[in-house]
């Protein structure tokens, strides 16, 4: 279960409460016993509450992740256990699936081919790369819905805009049969709103870790999502200013390297504010952070073996070349860049 929202959540919640791990509990689930730089940069940030590079996990209010799904805390030697974590030479590869038809549309005639679909997967693309270095990336050819075998419904999302939504699991047994063998997982991702049963409104994403698949929506990322009589199709992201179709990139990346961890056999995080913590709602969505808390770093990079600075350095260049304004108010990448900057500078 990933991000999204159930028709009836609160009967799932009764009787069950989150508590917050203590500095202690959050320290231990780190797992700072070996001596590399890597760990000291971890045991500096968790050692000291000024940096602010990690806070606390905040105390989930009545329609919160947490409140609803209360998530059993997994510290990194627990984890470590799994199975899944273990990555093969030969099997390295991350691949992303678009869904639709419209990413790659164009004219084949000649006439001038509108660039925006093509332009975000490519930074999707290259983010994922820099996120998980020492992995390959690879974008597979579009598939048009039409040759999906899954059920759809049209669903009212209120002030009288109904939008169409698609049913994850004919999703995934398509994206079980394509799935190539040197795959590591396959995430899929589409501008069309999902749900995974009749009991959900919707869900921004799911994955199935057994499988090594997964799917996210982009739809209610787009600032057009909740107005009538408006499209959300890949080609209105030409129609969105600067900082709208920033921050629908924002929040894609946020998604879709979210549903990736999770194949590496990473839970919701508990312990800090974190790009793993789960999201119940677009406004919990927006205020996870973009990157990963020291718990599920130490995870992530066992799994896949980078060098932390090289990999913070890479991100650091692809939030800079995308900065529209140096006023933290507006630029969501220019935050990226702050926040990055400070830690390869603790990190070093």
């Amino acid at each position: 279960r990933c991000y999204g929202n159930r028709k009836s959540m609160y009967p799932y919640s009764k009787g069950k409460k989150f508590v917050k791990p203590n500095v202690e509990e959050r320290r231990a689930a780190v797992g700072l016993e070996d001596n590399n730089q890597f760990v000291e940069f971890l045991r500096t940030v968790c050692s000291d509450p000024k940096l602010d590079l990690f806070p606390p996990i905040k105390t989930p209010g009545p329609h919160d992740w947490l409140r609803n799904f209360p998530t059993k805390p997994e510290p990194f030697q627990t984890w470590q256990r799994k199975i899944r974590n273990h990555i093969l030479p030969r099997i390295r590869t991350i691949y992303i699936l678009p869904l639709g038809g419209e990413f790659t549309a164009g004219d084949k005639g000649g006439a001038k081919v509108d660039t925006s679909g093509k332009r975000f997967l490519h930074d999707l693309e290259s983010y994922t790369g820099l996120f998980f270095p020492g992995m390959i990336v690879k974008l597979l050819k579009e598939v048009p819905l039409s040759k999906l075998r899954c059920h759809s419904r049209l669903h009212s999302v209120g002030a009288g805009v109904t939008r169409e939504q698609l049913m994850i699991p004919g999703i995934f047994a398509c994206m079980k049969d394509m799935l190539p063998k040197d795959a590591y997982c396959m995430l899929a991702v589409t501008m069309v709103d999902l749900y995974p049963d009749e009991s959900y409104n919707f869900v921004f994403g799911r994955a199935s870790l057994i499988d090594g698949i997964g799917v996210f929506s982009f739809a209610r990322h787009h600032p057009y999502f909740f107005e009538k009589d408006k499209s959300i199709s890949v080609t209105t992201l030409n129609e969105l200013s600067p900082q709208e179709y920033q921050l629908v990139q924002w929040r894609a990346i946020k998604v879709l390297t979210h549903e990736i961890i999770h194949m590496f056999g990473l839970k919701h995080c508990v312990y800090f504010t974190c790009l793993m913590n789960g999201s119940n709602h677009a406004e919990e969505s927006d205020s996870k952070l973009t990157f990963l808390c020291p718990v599920c770093l130490r995870k992530v990079q066992n799994a896949v073996k980078f060098d932390f600075i090289v990999r913070y350095e890479g991100l650091l260049k692809f939030f800079q070349e995308r900065i529209i304004s140096k006023d933290v108010r507006v630029d969501k990448f220019f935050q990226c860049v702050q926040w990055l900057e400070m830690a390869i500078t603790i990190g070093k």
